[in-house]
């Protein structure tokens, strides 16, 4: 035992645990994994990170390495069941404005989606109950049905701890007021997920030629962009680079961009498109364009190359003519309006084309100027660096007054530097400790901060001990120290979430927490809590506090790696007729 704390928990342990001669296996050390390359995210992991360490070896007695990836590493071994070395991801969800329905991130934790079959099955969990639910809810024929067997699932999600929240992400941003009138920051904050800020801000300084805002290198890494797999890089791409056909504003309600849109049933969405939606080259967006674009992003899933494409169950998607275009599903989907048709931009098919992503989704080469649906069009791009956008007045809704450089910074600090220096203008995502900066020690700066309907998070792999035991994840949970961690980060500026079902307590769909399982009775912790967890189901300490399996613990894999779930452990593989 090493950390604060550590002298009673090792106590208890030995009171707990006996003599030296223990029946069951030690556990091992944990590793957590954290995202390193995530600018401002990343400072508040790792100040998160600390305390989870020393809560989790003081309360279990086992030792915690943490240990920093990047994200793309991160989630790719996660898609294939990769790296059984990390037992944990400490990660978090971005708040975009798809997310206000949680289908997309409930498709994670579905069994057919753990394993090495390049879903993004992040946790390997599986479980047929929840997974029967997850299934079915997409296809209920009313909302209010829909919402029926969602509440079910996030109660079986969250009696799992297989999601150990922790607070809400808070989209914090800052820019200099000298430079800069700033709009469209609303609710949604000064994040990437949030477009409208980009278009609602003018430069005010005279000498300024191009509005700077900072972004993170895999922005601008590929021309390629449906391949990118962090949520901030693509949201940026498909909202302020290129307009889906809707989407929700910067105060979550619902605005027509290129057409409007009409649920005509469950299983019917119709789109119709605006007669002055026009691409950067000069040409109409057109129904084919829509329909190009749905089935582009099935033929990336495909291929494995887009990593953010849903599985939706069309049955046909028609142009009836230039401005219509009609979708139909097999069966009902009442998740796809505002989720898919809001997640993803429209796309030229001549471009795709042209590039070579129809044939071969994952390596094509767009060329600049690159031709876009949204109201900038990318003139520029150096790898790495930056991509330089100029304004294109053929968008229905939106006006860009001035040029726009999307600046790329490897580090939270280097953005925050070059905000005091006046060469970056607007600085999203960065760290509440950032934020105070820019409001107390650089002149002519201001910030802003926004509560998110997603948050941070621990994610144990549950295919491998320990985190296999739904018994270890809940103690793991109620170790947890939340309101230090928020203190640190956050400035106490956020509520802890004591109930882990993936989404924050300001989510619209988020039930009452007294339906819910909870991780702790108190936002600090309850060490006590967590070891009682474990010994009522078998678990031991020795005399200087390290935990040891319960006897009769099985401590194999629930499948080999490099394999999926099988329908002889998990019977509803074939019921529901399941293809992991």
């Amino acid at each position: 035992m090493h950390a604060v704390g550590g002298a009673g928990a090792v106590g208890l342990a030995g009171c707990l645990g006996g003599g030296e001669d223990m029946d069951g296996e030690p556990v091992d050390s944990l590793q957590i994994e954290y995202w390193g390359d995530y600018g401002g995210f990343t400072t508040i992991q790792e100040q998160m990170a600390a305390v989870i360490q020393r809560d989790l070896e003081a309360a279990l007695g086992v030792d915690v390495d943490l240990v920093p990836v990047d994200l793309s590493t991160q989630t790719s071994q996660q898609y294939n069941d990769e790296n059984r070395d990390c037992d944990v991801s400490f990660s978090w969800w971005v708040g975009t404005p798809d997310r206000l329905d949680p289908n997309e991130l409930y498709d994670n934790l579905r069994l057919d989606w753990a394993g090495a079959n390049g879903q993004t099955g992040y946790n390997n969990w599986a479980n047929c109950d929840f997974t029967e639910l997850q299934v079915n809810q997409v296809n209920a024929e009313t909302e209010e049905e829909r919402e029926e067997m969602m509440l079910e699932a996030m109660q079986i999600v969250a009696e799992e701890c297989v999601c150990i929240d922790i607070c809400p992400v808070a989209n914090v941003g800052a820019w200099r007021t000298d430079k800069v009138d700033i709009g469209g920051i609303g609710e949604a904050g000064l994040a990437r997920s949030n477009a409208e800020w980009v278009f609602k801000s003018d430069l005010i300084d005279p000498d300024e030629e191009f509005l700077v805002i900072g972004t993170d290198p895999q922005a601008t890494e590929t021309r390629n962009f449906p391949t990118l797999s962090a949520s901030m890089p693509e949201a940026q791409w498909q909202h302020m680079i290129h307009s889906p056909v809707h989407k929700f504003d910067e105060n979550y309600e619902p605005v027509d961009l290129l057409g409007e849109v009409d649920v005509v049933s469950s299983q019917e969405v119709v789109v119709e498109l605006f007669d002055d939606a026009t691409f950067t080259n000069g040409e109409q967006i057109t129904a084919e364009d829509v329909k190009f674009t749905f089935e582009q992003i099935e033929r990336g899933a495909e291929a494995g190359a887009y990593p953010g494409a849903a599985d939706v169950p069309y049955e046909a998607i028609t142009a009836v003519d230039e401005q219509t275009c009609i979708f139909e599903f097999s069966e009902p989907y009442l998740p796809f309006a505002n989720t898919t048709l809001m997640r993803w931009g429209i796309w030229s098919e001549d471009a795709f084309e042209e590039a070579g992503a129809i044939d071969s989704p994952g390596e094509a080469s767009f060329e600049v100027p690159l031709v876009s649906s949204g109201p900038l069009e990318v003139t520029a791009i150096e790898p790495g660096e930056r991509f330089i956008c100029e304004p294109h007045d053929g968008h229905p809704v939106y006006e860009v007054d001035q040029p726009v450089v999307f600046e790329a910074f490897a580090d939270e600090e280097s953005m925050m530097q070059a905000l005091e220096a006046g060469e970056c203008h607007i600085a999203p995502e960065i760290s509440p400790p950032n934020a105070t900066r820019a409001d107390e020690e650089i002149d002519d700066a201001d910030s802003a901060f926004a509560e998110s309907h997603t948050t941070f998070l621990l994610q144990p792999a549950s295919h491998i001990a320990p985190g296999k035991f739904t018994e270890f994840r809940q103690a793991m949970a109620a170790a947890l120290n939340r309101q230090e961690m928020i203190d640190i980060a956050y400035d106490g500026q956020v509520d802890p979430e004591l109930h882990g079902i993936y989404i924050s307590e300001v989510h619209p769909m988020h039930p009452p927490g007294e339906e819910l399982y909870q991780m702790a009775d108190d936002p600090t912790g309850n060490p006590e809590q967590a070891r009682e967890i474990l010994e009522d189901a078998g678990w031991e300490w020795d005399s200087d506090g390290n935990l040891y399996y319960p006897p009769d613990a099985d401590l194999e894999p629930l499948w080999e790696q490099g394999e999926v779930p099988s329908a002889d452990d998990f019977p509803c593989i074939d019921e529901l007729g399941l293809d992991p």
